[in-house]
């Protein structure tokens, strides 16, 4: 009997009814598609902060580095045209990356030789361009203007005036149209220029000389990123063709090419 009480007791015992919590079913995770009307959403909230925000600032620096990314960049493919990715083209072990890229395997339109570039063909010539009146004017110190136009001259030259815009922050207006300036000459002159000499510099004409393809990347495509103010004219402007054909046309002939120097 005693033991009948016994096992009924343990028997209710264990029906009682558990305190303890319920473990939670677990939540079905949340869609990640957009939910409608969730634009309408963002008007009472906006999605950005407001204008002049600093989450919306960008250094000066940063821009500086894009841009000089983006010029290089358009140098490494204007040389490179014809071998993208090297044309698949397993690299060679003694290949460095002092060169341009994947160039000088098997792209006809890369530039790997030598710059073009002009100089006088003796120390007389050298001194008809630079030992005359029109040099000593427009290289005058405190000059705004300097011009040397239909001069002769050459990048021996060009490297003398380069000279003369470091530190001037006088010059406004620089015109070397109607010369002998070739590829290394330009080369030498963007880099002066981007490197901040003639930082008042408004105005570079040079049209009408003998710089390629090269030296025109250099102008529209490199020092257009760091002189933005600076206007460049690297072609010969309409009037200037326009002038020419009415000569041509009231004189009764025809236009002749100029010889070469």
């Amino acid at each position: 009997m005693v033991l009948v009480e016994e096992l009924t007791e343990e028997v209710e015992e264990a029906t009682e009814p558990s305190t303890e919590p319920m473990a939670k079913e677990p939540k079905e995770p949340k869609s990640e598609t957009l939910e409608k009307g969730f634009l309408d959403k963002a008007k009472e909230k906006p999605l950005y902060g407001p204008e002049g925000s600093p989450e919306g600032v960008v250094s000066p620096d940063t821009h500086k580095a894009h841009a000089e990314h983006k010029m290089n960049d358009d140098l490494n493919k204007g040389m490179n045209r014809g071998a993208t990715d090297n044309n698949g083209v397993e690299r060679p072990d003694w290949y460095t990356k002092e060169w341009p890229k994947d160039c000088q395997y098997n792209s006809p339109g890369c530039t790997l030789h030598e710059m073009d570039t002009s100089g006088h063909a003796s120390a007389i010539h050298k001194d008809m361009v630079r030992g005359g009146i029109r040099w000593a004017e427009a290289t005058a110190p405190g000059a705004a203007t300097i011009r040397l136009t239909f001069m002769g001259l050459t990048d021996e030259d060009l490297a003398e005036v380069v000279q003369l815009l470091k530190g001037n922050d006088v010059v406004k207006e620089l015109d070397l149209s109607h010369n002998h300036i070739k590829d290394t000459g330009v080369q030498n002159l963007v880099a002066a220029l981007a490197g901040g000499a003639a930082p008042n510099l408004r105005e570079l004409r040079l049209y009408s000389n003998e710089f390629g393809e090269l030296g025109k990347m250099m102008l529209t495509q490199g020092l257009t990123v760091f002189r933005k103010k600076l206007e460049i004219v690297w072609e010969e402007p309409s009037w200037a063709r326009l002038a020419k054909a009415k000569t041509v046309e009231a004189s009764g002939g025809t236009a002749m090419a100029p010889a070469a120097a």
